[in-house]
């Protein structure tokens, strides 16, 4: 029968210490709720935190009079740039909601970057580099590396772009022209 801290403050106090002793007596010397934690011995310095082995997309525009827009998405966080040889913009990295995460890894992978030719850098009309890296592989992950020309007409890669395009406009308030 459960024990209920009903009536005089006090005495709900009293009943809920006792509980909180009582589950501390249930618990294993030597063990924590949880797991146990190995202690090591690290200095802040030593610690690289941007390294990750998750999934990592990169979406980098061409164009041919030099200006490019890179994009990275890592998870649910997607950092954006511009550059156009004279004025370079870091907008920084943003956090997606669940929803735009979702959708924007749907739409990765409905481009099939892994069964998709390699294809070539147009320079007349500018081009498009995705860049896929998946965890696994001999070295950790394997990168697939993509190049589609800006005057494509494939859909998967046209509804890629114009959703970062919506993306870039909501977070960074820039209009990205890809």
């Amino acid at each position: 029968m459960p024990v209920r801290a009903t009536g005089h403050p006090l005495r709900r106090r009293l009943v809920l210490r006792i509980l909180a002793i009582s589950s501390l007596a249930l618990t294993p010397l030597g063990c924590k709720a949880g797991g146990s934690y190995q202690n090591a011995d690290r200095q802040a310095g030593d610690v690289n935190r941007g390294e990750t082995n998750g999934r990592m997309f990169d979406f980098v525009s061409n164009k041919p009079e030099g200006d490019d827009w890179q994009l990275r998405i890592r998870d649910s966080s997607m950092w954006a740039s511009y550059a156009n040889g004279e004025d370079n913009k870091d907008y920084g990295t943003v956090n997606l909601d669940g929803r735009e995460t979702r959708k924007v890894w749907e739409l990765i992978d409905l481009l099939e970057l892994p069964d998709r030719k390699k294809g070539k850098k147009d320079e007349d009309e500018g081009y498009v580099m995705m860049r896929l890296r998946e965890p696994g592989g001999d070295e950790g992950h394997d990168l697939i590396t993509v190049f589609v020309s800006r005057a494509t007409e494939n859909e998967d890669v046209l509804a890629l772009g114009a959703y970062l395009q919506k993306l870039v406009k909501k977070y960074h308030k820039a209009e990205a022209d890809f």
